[in-house]
């Protein structure tokens, strides 16, 4: 007979789930934007930093360059600078997220990321909070591997911990999160104050949270379950 959580592994995004990276990452845009630059759609560059922060970076690159094509790179090259530079580590935990980690940690879950961020400064991000040690694996955008919303780097991550997908719980804030769960066939669940559109961006999940608390006190209303084995 053999005891064990419903949700032994947990892999978790990194923007918008655990930190809220995106002020960090405006206030790059912002400091390198020409005077003379057309007018920023934050809600626009907010929503694509779900596909990674270099996308991200793209896209306001664009819009400040606008019909200006040529100046695109050096754009996104400054921001890029700024950003590793003076802004990275500004972005904050959200509430509760810290106690979230090690709780779940000292209750015996397997944590892991799986980030469409580059493994650098996802690095950086989770030495300056100190959350390194509660990580087992760390999969980044630089991995090797499609990005999210494929299921492919999340299921690597889940193999690299030693648990199937199906009993693992990915945790996210975006349709791209979303979709990586549902291909990956692994169970999701949603922090609605992250980087989505709507709500029904968040489908389907299998629980939404609001306060990190909220996440570890579900968790821990799920019962042990028991497996009959050969050798009982």
């Amino acid at each position: 007979m053999t005891t064990f959580t419903p949700y032994p592994a947990i892999v978790f995004d990194l923007d918008g789930t655990l930190l809220d990276t995106w002020p960090s990452l405006l206030a790059a845009v912002r400091a390198v934007a020409p005077a003379s630059a057309p007018s920023l759609d934050p809600t626009a560059l907010r929503l694509a930093l779900s596909q990674g922060v270099g996308p991200m970076f793209k896209r306001a690159a664009a819009q400040l360059a606008g019909p200006e094509d040529g100046a695109r790179p050096a754009l996104f090259a400054a921001m890029s600078r700024h950003y590793l530079d003076h802004t990275l580590v500004t972005a904050t935990p959200y509430a509760g997220t810290g106690a979230l980690l090690a709780g779940l940690r000292a209750a015996g879950h397997t944590l892991a990321v799986c980030t469409n961020r580059d493994r650098a400064s996802t690095l950086t991000l989770l030495a300056h909070h100190e959350w390194r040690a509660h990580f087992s694996h760390v999969h980044c955008l630089d991995d090797g591997l499609p990005p999210k919303p494929d299921g492919a780097p999340l299921l690597a991550t889940l193999e690299r911990v030693g648990h199937p997908s199906g009993r693992a719980l990915f945790v996210g804030d975006s349709q791209v999160d979303a979709r990586c769960a549902q291909a990956a066939r692994v169970d999701f669940a949603a922090h609605r104050g992250g980087y989505h559109a709507r709500p029904g961006d968040l489908t389907p999940a299998v629980f939404t949270y609001d306060h990190a608390g909220d996440l570890t006190h579900w968790i821990a209303s799920h019962p042990t379950r028991v497996l009959e084995t050969e050798d009982d």
